[in-house]
């Protein structure tokens, strides 16, 4: 998802400044090449690193349990049962998840995901009917990491890439069957994080040549949100990167965002993320 052009200074430094950890950071153990690292979720002890942060390697957490959130590039994605979370190399991510979360972690080193020509194509997958047929692959994955020997390398190796055809399956089938509609949400994207200040949702529609009342279907088919949700989200979003990446105050951020009453934005923030502005700028901002 491409995001407004006005905060990329901001956002650049800022993204500069944190902290960039490799697979051998995340395990707590000494310096070294590790090209790969497969695990359970509630079986990885948590590494003491900053929060949110970078990785320079690909990570894939598949919750088969719990509830949360997770922040990718300041994009907010719920935590829900049989949901794969897919974070590039560079990528800033945090997460807030429930103690009771349960799943599955695999990490690879960038010159195993480019010999695997391994790559993501969307924040996250909902598998579906998928679940069983991926849980055996992890399952054979952990095995064979247990076995210190050539052949199970190569194992590992066949097994990533076939999980990772199976997704990349799953994405292509998904894409397939909403290619069109998306084509018009990402139209709509486009035209808010352009003007952010709008106030009408019947001005954003008719800004790509669409009534509202069009557009609200379309959005609810493909989101399973209505039109006015689906901006306020994509409104809170740029909130959030604001409130971290620049020096504006609460109620400059609110005006620049179309809200010209400080404290109905804030009402809007903490339903959309359980925080008041302030409190996630506590809680977030690298200080």
């Amino acid at each position: 998802m491409s995001i407004s052009t006005n905060i990329y200074p901001i956002f650049n430094y800022f993204w500069k400044m944190l902290k960039e950890y490799s697979i051998s950071d995340i395990l707590g153990l000494p310096p070294q090449h590790i090209s790969y690292f497969v695990g359970t979720f509630e079986g990885t002890d948590d590494a003491d690193i900053e929060w949110p942060h970078r990785h320079n390697f690909y990570s894939l957490i598949w919750f088969t349990e719990g509830s949360g959130f997770y922040v990718i590039d300041m994009q907010e994605f719920e935590i829900i049962p049989n949901r794969i979370f897919q974070v590039s190399p560079k990528q800033i991510h945090n997460w807030d998840y429930a103690e009771n979360s349960k799943g599955y972690i695999l990490v690879c080193d960038a010159s195993l995901a480019l010999t695997l020509n391994l790559g993501y194509s969307s924040p996250y997958i909902d598998i579906g009917d998928k679940a069983s047929l991926l849980k055996e692959i992890f399952t054979n994955l952990l095995t064979e990491t247990k076995k210190n020997d050539n052949l199970a390398c190569r194992n590992v190796e066949s097994g990533i890439s076939y999980l990772y055809a199976i997704l990349e399956r799953l994405s292509a089938d998904k894409k397939i069957k909403s290619q069109g509609l998306d084509k018009t949400l990402e139209r709509l994207k486009h035209v808010v994080y352009e003007d952010f200040h709008q106030t009408k949702v019947e001005r954003y529609a008719e800004m790509i040549g669409l009534s509202a009342d069009i557009l609200n279907p379309v959005c609810k088919q493909i989101t399973g949100i209505t039109l006015k949700q689906f901006i306020l989200d994509l409104k809170v979003t740029e909130a959030k990167r604001l409130l971290i990446y620049s020096d504006k105050n609460i109620n400059e951020i609110a005006y620049s965002l179309g809200f010209d009453d400080s404290s109905y934005f804030s009402r809007i923030f903490k339903k959309k993320t359980s925080f008041t502005p302030l409190g996630f700028i506590k809680k977030y901002r690298k200080l």
